[in-house]
C-alpha cells in the first residue's frame, strides 16, 4: 500500500490501496450530532492535566487510530476495544479487556519495528506528518488502560475530526 517516497527520502507515498483503508476506516466515523455530544460530555469530564491517565495523539489528514490500526493488522486490532477508536468502559470492562489489549499492543523486536514502520508510512503517505511519535501511538493507549485498570476507573477513548 506505501512505496518510498520519490520526494522525501524517508517517508512514503500511498497507492490506491492505502487511500481505500482509510476511506474504510473513515466510513466507521459516526459523526451524528448524538455521537458528538456524547463525545463532548465525555470530554468534559477529562482532568486537565495529562498524565499515566491520558492520552492524545494528533495528527493532520492521517487519523492517529487508523495508523495503528493498519500498523497492528486486522487481528490486534479487533482486539482494541470499541469501534474505530471509540470506546467507552467502565473499571470492570477495563480490566475485562485488559489482556486482550496487552496481547495486541505489546510488540518487542521485529514486530514493533515493523509496526512503527507501518504507523510512520500511514503519517507520511496518506498524511503529512512525518516526525508523529510512533512508540507513543503504541505505549499510549496500553499506559492509559493499565492505569485504569490499577485505579478502579473506567476508561474512554474517542477519535475526534476537526
Amino acid at each position: 500500500m506505501f512505496t518510498p517516497s520519490t520526494r522525501s527520502p524517508g517517508d512514503w507515498s500511498a497507492d490506491e490501496d492505502a487511500f481505500r483503508l482509510r476511506a474504510f476506516f473513515d466510513a466507521g466515523h459516526d459523526d451524528s450530532d448524538q455521537a458528538e455530544e456524547l463525545r463532548d460530555a465525555v470530554m468534559a469530564r477529562f482532568p486537565p492535566d495529562a498524565g499515566e491517565g491520558l492520552f492524545v495523539a494528533t495528527a493532520r489528514k492521517a487519523d492517529p487510530f487508523s495508523a495503528l490500526a493498519y500498523a497492528l493488522g486486522p487481528d490486534a486490532a479487533l482486539r482494541l476495544p470499541g469501534r474505530f477508536g471509540d470506546f467507552l468502559l467502565d473499571a470492570g470492562q477495563v480490566r475485562a479487556r485488559l489482556p486482550a489489549v496487552e496481547e495486541a499492543l505489546v510488540l518487542t523486536g521485529t514486530p514493533r519495528r515493523d509496526a512503527i514502520e507501518r504507523i510512520h508510512a500511514w503519517m507520511t503517505g496518506v498524511g503529512d506528518d512525518p516526525d508523529h511519535d510512533a512508540d507513543e501511538l503504541l505505549d499510549g493507549p496500553l499506559r492509559v488502560l493499565r492505569h485504569a485498570a490499577s485505579t478502579g476507573c473506567g476508561a474512554a477513548g474517542q477519535v475526534r475530526w476537526y
